[in-house]
């Protein structure tokens, strides 16, 4: 990876830097739901990214996908319609093979968890999307060493709203949503609902020339949400949501050329169905602590398949057809004013249970089976000490016990049982109302696993891996400025892993099909670098924003595919810089306008091979009339057409498998559209 910073790193530093300099301001503060205790964004002793739903509107955002590449040290890998396998500081998996549920980057929506099936991303009428860099396991368990992705969409409301939305554009993009929320009768107290309606449709950006066809690649999706909140009594709220998912997307984005063009004869498939639900009740009868529990239950059923050559010559397929389960259920108890220990610590504690229950059948030359079940079960606490007005130190510790069972069409089984430990100890330090600055040490982990869904006869090796752990160290400085509108944040991070789990693919003779995918062991990892944001109202009118990441990775072993031997050499979709720049104007007569460019740095795909994606540039761009009750904008992504990838594989489709060639999956080129929004 080149380590020289361009120019505009260099200027994005500057402007940084300079935000330091001004005097003071004051910025609503934002709520971070994941906390356990939910503090602001400027309290909080860790690196968090918040996209509020105003930022989501101005950026066009219908999806996470729509700003994932925009948040510091945050990457997806393209192995999929949607961007499921999400990386943050190197740390994530990067394709749908192994099976059974092993993430590193936890995703929730409404206190539900989707980690590792996130296509369920949609950020219609979506109050926030948080994104937590670093390890959260004391926040999340054990799917959330790398970081945590969760998006709180908006609360129904005592007042009546609604909304229609309406796209439409290049590509055969057509959208459709819809909002309505408010109380169900008149009365003090009264329930209250809000119901969403989201509809996606698209060909998904490729001409299929065997078919004739330009929607093999196409995504047709449906997103319902409905939430009530009630009030049985003055010291109780109650707030029940329900979501129906239903994506039913292809899969066609495969070209042995690396274009827009394939020629497959069997369009493959990416779909996901989920059903989900949540309870959360908050209760302030007893004086002595508040009362949180959070019940969860989701099912979703999931086929992925594709064209076993990208072309016409062969009639086989790739397919999996997946069903999971979850079951959740977390108590937690806090302090209130008259219970602190001392009169100056706040507490928590809190116990954890949850129940997956995940079955795979491949079909891939052959056909193999899995039973999963992992059954969780934790117990939390944080303590936050007021050393005074100014200081507070924090320690948190979560233990988890990890009770797997596995099972194969092989006759194989395991049932392992993992007892692992997350924990926290930070400081942070009010200045003044501009400034605050925290330090903190986490230590992270994740359970071990399995690679189920191999052939018969694959070597013993590529069949499981060890337990991961991690310590990662920050020093964070947040800032407001209430006299000239702007607020910034810059973190500096060091993340040290021992045994780091990493995802690779060989070719082994030995084994049923030659090809193998797994997840492996390596002798040592590390991350370090900078994160930081701005947003600055330089005037009532004209904004500027912008975020960068800077980090450098470093993975050292001997991955398991005969003999290639990795050292000091970047992590995998791991770019050296991801920077932000934009800019936005609103006139008083509505007039509005916005642009902003992303760039990213080169990176490396996989540890199995040594090519790398071409560091690129995406511009977007947003013009719109802005009324009372109506809003209208023509709006265009990726500008200037860059051609770019999002994932990439090294590898020969013929036997012996001695010529391997690149092949990349391109992101979405230039996309041109129109959207009009309604209030009433």
């Amino acid at each position: 990876m080149n380590s020289k910073l361009n120019p505009i790193t260099i200027a994005l530093l500057g402007v940084v830097y300079s935000a330091q300099s001004f005097a003071e301001t004051s910025l609503n503060d934002i709520t971070i739901g994941a906390d356990l205790f939910e503090s602001t964004q400027q309290d909080m002793p860790a690196s968090v990214e918040v996209l509020t739903q105003d930022e989501l509107q101005d950026q066009g955002a219908n999806h996470f996908d729509d700003v994932l590449l925009k948040t510091p040290n945050v990457n997806f890998s393209g192995q999929s319609s949607r961007a499921r396998h999400i990386q943050i500081r190197g740390m994530g998996e990067r394709d749908e093979y192994t099976g059974a549920p092993n993430s590193s980057v936890g995703f929730a929506v409404d206190d539900i968890d989707f980690s590792g099936i996130g296509m369920t991303g949609n950020v219609f009428d979506t109050k926030q999307v948080e994104v937590l860099r670093g390890p959260q396991n004391t926040r999340y368990g054990q799917s959330a060493i790398g970081g945590l992705i969760n998006i709180q969409t908006n609360d129904p409301t005592p007042y009546r709203e609604s909304m229609i939305e309406a796209s439409a554009g290049d590509d055969s993009l057509r959208e459709f949503g819809l909002m309505t929320s408010g109380p169900i009768n008149n009365e003090k107290d009264a329930a209250q609902y809000r119901f969403v309606m989201f509809k996606h449709q698209s060909d998904g950006f490729r001409h299929n020339e065997t078919l004739g066809r330009s929607d093999t690649n196409g995504r047709d999706e449906l997103t319902l949400r409905g939430k009530l909140r009630l009030f049985p009594n003055q010291h109780t709220t109650v707030d029940i949501t329900a979501l129906h998912a239903d994506l039913n997307n292809g899969y066609d984005a495969w070209a042995r050329d690396n274009s827009f063009t394939t020629l497959t004869n069997q369009p493959g498939e990416d779909d996901q169905l989920s059903n989900a639900a949540s309870v959360k009740v908050v209760s302030t009868a007893n004086p002595n602590f508040v009362l949180t529990s959070k019940t969860a239950i989701a099912g979703s059923t999931m086929r992925y398949s594709y064209d076993e050559d990208w072309t016409a010559a062969l009639s086989g397929t790739y397919l999996n057809d997946k069903t999971r389960q979850t079951y959740s259920q977390e108590l937690r108890f806090s302090s209130t004013e008259t219970s602190k220990i001392g009169g100056n610590t706040d507490w928590l504690a809190g116990l954890y249970a949850s129940k997956l229950d995940e079955k795979n059948q491949t079909e891939y030359w052959g056909s193999s089976s899995t039973d999963f079940s992992i059954t969780k079960l934790s117990g939390f606490g944080q303590l936050d000490v007021a050393i005074n007005d100014k200081t507070t130190v924090s320690t948190s510790l979560r233990v988890e016990n990890n009770n797997n069972a596995f099972s194969n069409s092989n006759g194989e089984y395991y049932a392992p049982n993992e007892t692992l430990w997350g924990a926290s100890l930070s400081y942070s330090h009010r200045y003044n109302d501009k400034y605050s600055a925290y330090t903190s040490v986490t230590r992270g982990f994740k359970a071990g696993g399995f690679n189920p869904g191999q052939p018969s006869g694959t070597p013993s090796q590529y069949l499981s891996y060890d337990a991961e752990t991690l310590i990662n160290y920050e020093i964070g400085l947040k800032s407001h400025f209430a006299a000239i509108g702007l607020n910034s944040n810059i973190t500096a991070f060091y993340m040290d892993r021992h045994n780091p789990q990493i995802d690779g693919y060989t070719y082994d003779p030995n084994s049923g099909t030659n090809w193998v995918f797994y997840t492996e062991n390596f002798d040592s990892a590390s991350s370090y670098g900078i994160e930081a944001d701005f947003n600055w109202q330089v005037s009532e009118r004209f904004t500027t924003f912008g975020s960068m990441g800077l980090m450098q990775t470093d993975v050292n072993g001997t991955p398991l595919n005969s003999g290639f031997s990795i050292s000091n050499r970047a992590l995998p979709h791991s770019p050296n810089y991801q920077i932000n720049l934009g800019a936005k104007y609103r006139s008083s007569q509505g007039f509005y306008a916005q642009a902003d460019i992303t760039a990213v740095d080169k990176f490396y795909f996989d540890t199995t091979h040594n090519d790398q994606s071409n560091a690129y540039k995406v511009v977007n761009a947003r013009i719109g009339y802005e009324a009372n009750d109506y809003e209208v904008y023509l709006w265009a992504k990726n500008l200037t057409d860059e051609r770019y990838a999002t994932r990439g594989f090294y590898f020969d489709f013929n036997a012996p498998y001695t010529n391997p060639s690149e092949y990349e999956r391109l992101g979405d080129p230039r996309q041109i559209g129109l959207t009009a929004r309604v209030y009433f």
